[in-house]
């Protein structure tokens, strides 16, 4: 046999193959059921992460209330009481009762009671009304209270026109001057302390 007719026949047997692999099938396809559609692009997960995030942080600020922050600003008069289940910074003017789950931290002036765990008296703040601490009560030089002040233990370096009631600590700065009677279970007085009452040390 004539070497170039073998290799026709076997070259037209190639392109037959090629025939049947390349051959089109028709098929009917649900468009909406059998397609997916997919994006050639990576898949951004920054606005997910993010809103994981937020979500986080809701829910410890809902488990964990002390992350609440309350700020008056020092141009702000609220006339109203006000209750705040996390903390408080009051740098402006308050004219009402204070009730604070954590703590309040007064710069500018309230004129009304203060219940709160912890309560600090920055200089130059004023407060005219009774303050009561679950905790501790700090007051800064130039600060001062005209009402009873009572909490767990007590750091004075201010003025307190009113009577001083402290069930573990207190301690009295060079300058503190208490206007009232003093009851406590331990006291400390610093020298230049000025007390006008009485002082009665009680231990439970």
């Amino acid at each position: 046999m004539d070497e170039r007719l073998g290799n026709n026949e076997d070259l037209q047997d190639i392109l037959n193959d090629i025939d049947d692999i390349t051959e089109e099938k028709e098929e009917s396809v649900d468009l909406f059921g059998k397609i997916k559609a997919e994006t050639p692009f990576v898949k951004d997960t920054t606005a997910t992460t993010l809103s994981s995030s937020k979500q986080a942080v809701t829910d410890n600020f809902k488990e964990n209330k002390d992350y609440e922050y309350t700020v008056i600003g020092c141009s702000t008069l609220v006339e109203s009481n006000i209750k705040c289940g996390g903390s408080i910074k009051v740098e402006g003017t308050v004219k009402g009762r204070l009730t604070v789950s954590g703590s309040c931290d007064v710069c500018g002036c309230v004129e009304g009671d203060i219940e709160a765990n912890d309560v600090t008296l920055q200089a130059g703040a004023k407060v005219t009304g009774n303050i009561l601490c679950k905790s501790d009560f700090s007051s800064a030089t130039g600060s001062s209270v005209t009402g009873n002040v009572d909490g767990k233990n007590a750091v004075i370096n201010s003025t307190v026109n009113g009577n001083v009631t402290v069930i573990s600590d207190l301690k009295l700065t060079s300058s503190a001057v208490i206007s009232g009677d003093i009851t406590s279970a331990n006291i400390s007085v610093a020298s230049g302390a000025v007390l006008n009452g009485r002082v009665n040390i009680k231990r439970q």
